[in-house]
């Protein structure tokens, strides 16, 4: 048999080692005793017998460490072998529906495990082999005042164990459920439940383990059913041998197994039990806590463990009480028994841990133990009788039964302590003591000092050993008898089994007095050891994984490298070859297609992009009103370039009727549409792809095809980054690895789910769940109509030039005329004779950089005043993380409309703004009013727009003054301040005779935008 340490490290390795691929074989040290010969024996004597087994650790049922299989389940197959000589194959299913499927296609001979019905048609199970009963367990130092039947009972069972109880007991109680009986005993122990549902021997096999000695079992009624060990096959005729062969394995093999494997635990009544009565109740509610005199160092009755816990004998009894009535007990710790009746008598404490009855009148509970008092000398030969201690020095423990057992005519010593007592008798300061038997015993297996011994009894009676209670609580007394009287019997003799036997020395549980000073020594050595252990340990392990990260590392980027060179040089081919045509001729099939080439680069880019994001943890989103109708529909138009003549063909649909809008990331949903889209074509040649959506109470996206699917081994590794599945290389599908992995972000980032469903050769399925949150109707406006900005004075600093090119054009788009700078010093050169309202300023450039060309910027608007706009730009996501002032913002290219726009109405309001509102009330809420005031505002607008240029034209400066007051007229009827005063403006520049370029041009640009939208009221929302 092992020892317990083999069993201990067993477990250890069994949650620690992964699960065996390889070829399995039980392990056991069960050897069988030499027997006659077998009956049938002979019909598998060398025969291999295929054995299927769930791939599961469950200890102590069946245990995998490497290749190796322990447990109860290798111990009957090892039986088995040696009783018949049939060798045993097994083979390891995920699942008991794989094995039982294995079972019907003949794959293997039986099954074996703990299986619950049903079983496959034909099948038969075999009787018992190992039968273990399910219990109910607590936690001793559970202080919830609750019962296994209460309502608001947190109850915790394996999924294995919850498959076998009676559906009766399954329905009525609400399970937390966890995948073993580990798990659910450390939550036992962790208090984050109340009762745990497990069978007798993994319970009791697992918490011996674990050195676990407050968990105990609930002495119930409750027929909780019980988990069997048998076998399952289709062939009868194997069943039968099966059958046969157990009856005539020995009958002490049960015994043997159960003693290998488990250990009893001790069984208390559920928690507050006890009938009480009214007045009890009382009492217990008036006394919250219950103070207990105990000597810190009477072992085996009551004492302090290391950690300052109360431990023994008599400390368990009042745990028992604890239970069954709801009583709180707190130790006093004295040093002797004169001490506990001191106190007793002064109503410091309530009870008195543990008072032997002496015949005289006493306050206790009823009886608990019988203990002999007895005389302990050094010398071999100290005599055997009183008489022959006369003349001898005699030391007893004060206020012990010993100081009314030794004779009147032998003087005693009394003593303070059992400490004292024991070092004078080891010093020779005392020739001998007295003191109960069991005492005795632990004390002197705690000093290993051999040369104590037993001289003789000092009676012959066996003291009745009980819990003195305070003569004026007669409730507790009460309360006491019954609570002990409810502990069940064999409960009672297995702790008085438990604190019968002192430890031996040198074991676990020794309680050898040493020296403080020696005890502190061997700590601090210990410690000092263990940290220089423990700090190579980690060094090493450090050092390891930093090797294996940056080999990983290397591995990655390699691949890394690879992938994105032929991702990047594709498209950029076709940018290349489309420009060089255009040279020559144009074509918009050929712009069609440079946009779509760019649009493949940027999408690869804007991946890369966004995985940085993820990784740094500044990944963002955006939820705004998106209309789901227009927005499916479009996806039709969206991938038509993807088509091919021969397929696949992209179909669309609306499963359920859609709601108007709902509050979503719109970009980042055709981002995930466009991945998954894009991966369907890429692995469907020809057939169809679906792309549906639904509303319920969720979102629903799904996107199918009938292309070639994934194998099963390939699915869970899809979502990791960088990840290219083998499949998909045969195919000679490209991509970078990255889809998937940020469609699943994205979408965990929603709140919704992702789904991916495949068959090889039958295609693949993946469903977005996502939160339906409706919102308002989105009113669609002009897209062609961008608000405009002419009043602010913006500067773009970027040493690309073509970046200047794509940043100016966009920004005209809003009326905003931008200088572009090269250089950051040329920037703060103008910057200084004349402060710009916004300024896009580029990371990476030299002389200065970005960030420092940044801090320049700030300082110098602390000094003068203001607030511009400053907009950091870069293309690396890494600056998202970078810390901003109140008026910075972050663009991460490339930039597009939108960001400008978003970026501009949230500094600056659109000085058109107010136009529709300003409109509809001067036509008096009168829409055909509303058509012609907007028509005759446009031609009186155009007419002095025309004398202005002529004016200008000419040099005639009073037309001009009257042509810009004419129009100031327009504005100010409207209500635009911004074009009233450019109209003052230009008044009063050109009688000054300055330099009236720069409000002509924001006059323009104002003026266009006016007309722009006064041509839409023809057909507009308000008209």
């Amino acid at each position: 048999m092992e020892s317990t340490a083999v069993i201990r490290w067993l477990l250890l390795l069994l949650l620690l080692a992964p699960l065996a691929q390889a070829d399995v074989r039980p392990v056991s040290s069960i050897n069988l005793p030499m027997m006659m010969p077998v009956k049938g024996a002979e019909l598998m004597q060398g025969k291999v017998v295929r054995v299927g087994l769930l791939d599961e650790n469950t200890a102590p049922w069946a245990m995998h460490v490497g290749n190796d299989l322990y447990g109860i389940d290798a111990d009957y197959l090892a039986a088995l072998h040696q009783l018949t000589g049939a060798q045993f194959s097994l083979h390891l299913y995920a699942t008991q529906p794989a094995l039982l499927s294995a079972l019907q296609a003949g794959q293997i001979d039986f099954a074996l495990g703990m299986l619950a019905p049903p079983f496959p048609a034909g099948a038969v199970a075999s009787d018992s082999w190992f039968s273990s009963p399910l219990r109910i367990y607590r936690n001793q130092q559970n202080q919830r005042a609750v019962m296994f039947n209460s309502d608001n009972a947190q109850l915790a069972i394996s999924e294995q164990t919850l498959a076998q109880l009676p559906p009766a007991l399954a329905a009525r109680h609400h399970w937390r459920t966890y995948g073993s009986d580990l798990q659910a005993l450390y939550t036992l122990l962790n208090q984050q439940n109340d009762y745990v549902v497990a069978d007798e021997t993994s319970a009791g096999f697992l918490l011996s383990q674990l050195q676990q000695g407050q968990i105990y079992q609930i002495a119930s009624g409750i027929d909780a059913g019980q988990l069997t060990l048998r076998a399952v096959s289709r062939d009868p005729a194997l069943i039968a041998w099966l059958n046969q062969s157990l009856r005539q394995l020995p009958a002490e093999l049960m015994s043997t197994l159960q003693a290998r494997w488990s250990s009893s635990l001790p069984r208390y009544q559920d928690t507050q039990t006890l009938m009480l009565s009214a007045s009890e109740r009382e009492w217990i509610a008036a006394h919250p806590q219950v103070t207990y005199a105990a000597e810190a160092d009477n072992y085996p009755w009551s004492y302090r463990d290391s950690n300052g816990t109360p431990r023994g004998y008599g400390i368990d009894l009042l745990n028992a009480v604890a239970q069954s009535t709801g009583l709180r007990f707190t130790p006093h710790w004295v040093s002797n028994p004169q001490q506990a009746a001191t106190l007793l008598a002064q109503h410091q404490v309530m009870l008195q841990l543990m008072q032997p009855l002496n015949g005289e009148t006493q306050s206790t509970s009823l009886p608990v133990w019988r203990a002999l008092w007895g005389i302990y000398s050094r010398q071999p030969a100290a005599g055997s009788h009183w008489s022959d201690l006369a003349g001898k020095r005699i030391g007893i423990l004060q206020d012990d039964l010993a100081q009314r057992l030794v004779p009147d005519t032998i003087p005693v010593q009394r003593f303070a302590d059992r400490n004292s007592l024991y070092d004078a008798l080891a010093t020779g300061q005392i020739d001998a003591l007295v003191d109960n038997v069991l005492s005795a015993r632990w004390r002197i297996a705690s000093r290993n000092d051999p040369h104590i011994h037993l001289a003789f009894a000092a009676s012959d009676i066996a003291w009745p050993v009980a819990i003195g209670v305070a003569p004026d609580e007669p409730v507790l007394r009460g309360l006491l008898d019954r609570a002990l009287q409810q502990i069940p019997v064999d409960t009672q003799n297995q702790m008085r089994d438990r604190w019968s036997m002192p430890p031996q020395p040198g074991s676990v549980g020794a309680m050898r007095v040493l020296p403080v000073a020696v005890l502190a020594a061997a700590g601090v050595a210990i410690v000092v050891l263990l940290l220089l252990l423990a700090r190579r340990y980690w060094q090493q392990r450090r050092d390891r994984q930093q090797r294996e990260q940056a080999e990983h590392a290397n591995a990655m980027k390699s691949q890394f490298l690879a992938t994105v060179s032929h991702e990047l040089r594709t498209p950029m081919q076709a940018i290349l070859g489309l420009l060089e045509l255009e040279k020559q001729q144009s074509s918009r099939e050929n712009l069609q297609l440079l946009y779509q080439s760019a649009q493949s680069l940027m999408t690869l880019l804007n991946d890369l992009q966004d995985h940085a994001r993820i990784e740094n943890n500044s990944f963002t989103l955006s939820p705004r009103p998106l209309a789901l109708a227009p927005w499916l529909a479009q996806q039709r138009h969206f991938y038509h370039p993807l088509m091919r003549p021969d397929g696949p063909h992209l179909q669309v649909e609306a499963l359920t009727p859609l709601p108007d809008a709902v509050m979503l990331d719109a970009d980042r949903l055709q981002q995930i549409v466009n991945n998954l889209v894009t991966n369907a074509f890429k692995f469907t040649r020809h057939g169809l792809i679906r792309l549906t959506l639904s509303a319920t109470d969720k979102l629903q996206l799904t996107v199918s095809d009938n292309g070639s699917g994934i194998p099963p081994e390939e699915q869970p590794r899809l979502f990791d980054p960088w990840y290219q599945a083998p499949s998909g290389k045969a195919l000679s599908v490209q991509g970078s690895g990255l889809g998937l992995f940020i469609c699943r972000e994205m979408v965990q980032r929603m709140g919704g789910e992702i789904h991916l469903h495949s068959q090889p050769g039958k295609g693949t399925e993946v469903t977005l769940i996502l939160p339906l949150i409706p919102c308002n109707s989105v009113t669609e406006g002009d897209p062609a109509t961008l608000p405009g900005f002419p009043q602010l004075r913006v500067a773009v600093v970027d040493d690309h030039p073509t970046n200047l090119i794509v940043m100016q054009q966009q920004l005209a788009r809003f009326a905003i005329q931008a200088d572009c700078f090269e250089q950051g010093r040329d920037l703060l050169l103008a910057d200084a004779r004349r402060p710009y309202d916004l300024l896009f300023i580029d990371q990476m450039m030299p002389r200065p950089d970005g960030m420092l060309l940044l801090r320049v910027l700030r300082r110098r608007q602390r000094q003068r005043g203001g607030r511009p706009l400053r907009v950091l730009c870069s293309a690396d996501a890494q600056l998202l993380n970078v810390q901003t002032e109140p008026h910075e913002r972050v663009l991460i290219k490339p930039v597009q409309l939108q960001d400008i726009s978003d970026l501009l109405t949230a500094f600056h309001d659109d000085p058109l703004a107010a136009l529709d509102n300003n409109l509809w009330t001067l036509a008096q809420q009168n829409e055909n009013y509303l058509s012609r005031l907007g028509k005759t505002l446009r031609d009186t607008v155009e007419k002095d727009m025309a004398q202005l240029r002529a004016a200008i034209a000419s040099g005639d400066e009073r037309q001009l003054a009257e042509s810009a007051h004419r129009l100031k007229g327009s504005w100010l009827l409207i209500g635009i301040d911004e074009g009233v005063a450019l109209c003052q403006q230009l008044s009063d520049r050109a009688r000054q005779h300055h330099n009236i370029s720069a409000e002509w041009q924001l006059l323009i640009s104002l003026t266009e935008r006016l007309l722009h939208k006064l041509d839409t009221y023809g057909t507009h929302a308000l008209s």
